[in-house]
């Protein structure tokens, strides 16, 4: 595996203070911005630490996303926190991330996915849906420009394929869109490339989870990335990961269901904290 330099973003003096740490992961061409409700976490003890993905947030491009390097790099840094509930928070290819840690870990920490990202990117299903959709997208807005077909494929991952037959998500997918339009991610400049290739190499945990049902995956019901069914399966092959449900919504659950976060905190609020003295992970 390449050495690479620590990628991890914190408020040092605010981790040493806090009782509780959550580790969030980003997806691809993703910002940690989508995780700036957990600010009222601080309420609770809470401090976040992220880590950013490569040509974002201060990151250099290169290298590009490495699975096992990122997982390797969280789970270093949450056996480092002696006396402090640690958990891990992911979406998408940061879900695939927070898993991978989650292996790393021993069984008092809580692993929290939304839309998770799955082995080898989904797979031949994943590639061809992604590939009807986008396809779909130009279409309907005539053009092959990477941003205006971007704009329209979004709202797909919004609320999934049905955003085009009904009014209600139609309405609520170009409100959501515009809304982000300003900072919005748009594969360009090697971003994809750079984000995608390591999901697609990723061929899942290397080693058994200590406490599968300590990991729950939060996906929509209507996600055109990865099917409940797929992550079902992928949930079942790892020891029965809980599942969690949203009925009509897409991929980009933290916008179209915010609460998911609330979700995470009384889940990861739902377990005691380690003892003062432990850190509650291990190798």
């Amino acid at each position: 595996m390449t050495e690479l330099p620590p990628q991890l973003v914190y408020d040092a003096d605010e981790v040493a203070e806090a009782r509780r740490l959550v580790i969030c992961a980003p997806g691809a061409l993703t910002r940690v911005e989508i995780f700036d409700p957990l600010r009222a976490w601080r309420d609770g003890g809470w401090a976040p630490v992220f880590y950013p993905f490569p040509g974002l947030d201060g990151r250099p491009l290169a290298p590009p996303l490495d699975i096992q390097a990122a997982a390797e790099e969280i789970a270093a840094f949450a056996r480092a926190q002696a006396g402090k509930q640690v958990c891990l928070l992911g979406f998408s290819t940061g879900g695939a991330i927070v898993i991978e840690a989650a292996t790393r870990l021993g069984p008092k920490v809580r692993t929290v996915a939304i839309a998770p990202g799955l082995p080898r990117a989904g797979g031949w299903r994943t590639m061809l849906a992604a590939t009807r959709d986008v396809l779909g997208a130009a279409l309907r807005v005539r053009s092959v420009g990477v941003r205006r077909v971007w704009l329209e494929y979004y709202r797909v991952l919004l609320f999934g394929r049905r955003v085009l037959a009904h009014s209600d998500t139609r309405e609520t997918s170009r409100t959501l869109t515009a809304a982000r339009a300003a900072r919005m991610v748009y594969p360009e400049g090697g971003l994809l490339r750079a984000h995608a290739t390591g999901l697609k190499r990723w061929a899942g945990p290397r080693r058994r989870l200590p406490v599968p049902g300590h990991v729950t995956l939060l996906v929509g019901d209507a996600d055109p990335v990865f099917s409940t069914a797929q992550t079902r399966r992928f949930a079942e092959a790892q020891g029965g990961l809980d599942v969690r449900v949203f009925p009509g919504h897409g991929h980009m659950l933290f916008l179209t269901e915010p609460s998911v976060f609330d979700i995470a905190r009384e889940i990861f609020e739902g377990d005691p904290p380690a003892p003062a003295g432990a850190s509650g992970v291990s190798d």
